[in-house]
């Protein structure tokens, strides 16, 4: 009965998150300023509600692995949550396979030593393994692992550390976990949409991986001596485009990379970017991928990460290049990057990354896409949204003949 129970409010409280996102999205663009508010206080309200019963941890109970209990006296932040992308940058760094796990933010009144002797006592006495202990002057980040019904493998995950965001200092704890079966990861914690297609998203890394194997076919120079050989693309809705620039920028690792801004007091979609535009034709390859060095400073819009499919997919650093198909029909295939804490955003066309950290991105073989690209047209790298600051360093397209 316990089971079922925790069950039914699980359901319970989607379902009401659920009915209040539809009560306020209207028919129009248009959003009074007092229904978000309104909306804001519901979701609030339910969130911190959702946290007493300590939420997706129910779920490991049902799957047979037993709750883990909150540390005494810690309280669940719905503001930190919801900026959680502000700050995350100030914690420990995350591994790449624990990096798209939906995390909850606590806040809590104890030194970092405290916390992990609490979880280590209590996740020995739940008879979980101990697989990740990470410390460093920025926090700390432990992994449990522990397999329930049916060899179902949860893996648990910690981190600590204190941060600064909004004028408050705070010592916070992050919570997630991994649900495994048969050794193939299946759900991460507020992961409900299918991930990929027939080539998937890419990889994201934040150490140089390497370059892979193949010829760069972009014959551009490289972006620390000047973008001079792109043609700049700055649009704004009001056609006034002195808030969107394209600039170079000093930077201690790559000497020079290209920056892309806008600011605007309103919200309203614009762009600030480079392109340029190609005839490359690809019949000799047997891959071909996009490879590229970002950085995501600051992004806001009313579609990061394009939550909202029928709208323009928003961001402070995104990459799309327009190709001929076999049948000589224009298509694009486009990806993106994003810091803030969404839950529900587009998985193939866009990953998560780090504020104010730079990453590298290797796209899946393009030549797989359903469309094949026979001939790319135009290669474009930017920023689109309300405001952002994105940056890159590295753009190419890598093909191999092999």
């Amino acid at each position: 009965m316990g089971i079922i129970m925790r069950y039914k409010k699980i359901l319970f409280y989607f379902f009401i998150t659920v009915l209040i996102l539809l009560m306020i999205l209207p028919a129009t663009s248009c959003i009074s300023n007092k229904k978000l508010y309104d909306a804001s206080q519901k979701m609030k309200k339910i969130n911190q509600e959702f946290s007493k019963t300590e939420g997706v941890i129910g779920l490991l109970d049902s799957l047979g692995v037993g709750d883990v209990p909150n540390y005494p006296g810690s309280t669940y932040d719905y503001e930190l949550n919801m900026e959680m992308g502000e700050f995350k940058n100030q914690l420990i760094d995350i591994p790449t396979e624990f990096y798209n796990v939906l995390y909850t933010v606590y806040v809590i009144k104890a030194s970092q030593e405290q916390v992990i002797d609490f979880y280590n006592n209590k996740m020995q006495e739940l008879q979980w393994e101990k697989t990740v202990e990470q410390t460093s002057d920025k926090g700390s980040l432990n992994a449990w692992r522990k397999t329930g019904y049916d060899e179902v493998e949860v893996i648990y995950i910690l981190l600590s550390g204190t941060i600064n965001y909004s004028g408050r200092q705070e010592f916070v704890i992050l919570k997630g976990f991994i649900i495994n079966e048969n050794n193939n990861n299946v759900k991460t914690t507020g992961d409900s949409l299918k991930e990929g297609n027939e080539i998937g998203p890419g990889s994201v890394y934040f150490e140089n991986p390497g370059l892979i194997e193949g010829e760069g076919l972009l014959m551009t120079k490289p972006v620390s001596s000047g973008v001079e050989q792109w043609q700049k693309w700055l649009q704004d809705s009001s056609g006034d485009n002195s808030g969107n620039e394209v600039l170079l920028k000093d930077d201690p690792m790559f000497i020079k990379v290209a920056e892309f801004s806008r600011k605007s007091g309103a919200m309203d979609g614009g762009a600030a970017g480079i392109y340029q535009e190609l005839d490359l034709d690809l019949q000799d390859y047997s891959s071909v991928n996009i490879w590229l060095t970002g950085k995501v400073i600051y992004e806001e819009g009313g579609n990061i990460a394009n939550v909202n499919k029928s709208g323009f997919p928003e961001g402070a650093m995104q990459v799309r290049i327009k190709y001929l198909d076999k049948n000589d029909e224009i298509k694009e295939w486009h990806h993106g990057f994003f810091y803030s804490n969404i839950t529900y955003y587009d998985k193939l066309n866009y990953s998560l990354v780090t504020k104010d950290k730079w990453f590298w991105y290797i796209s899946p073989n393009l030549l797989e896409l359903d469309s094949q690209p026979q001939t790319i047209k135009e290669i474009r790298i930017y920023g689109f949204g309300w405001q952002f600051t994105g940056q890159f360093a590295e753009i190419n397209i890598i093909g191999n003949k092999g």
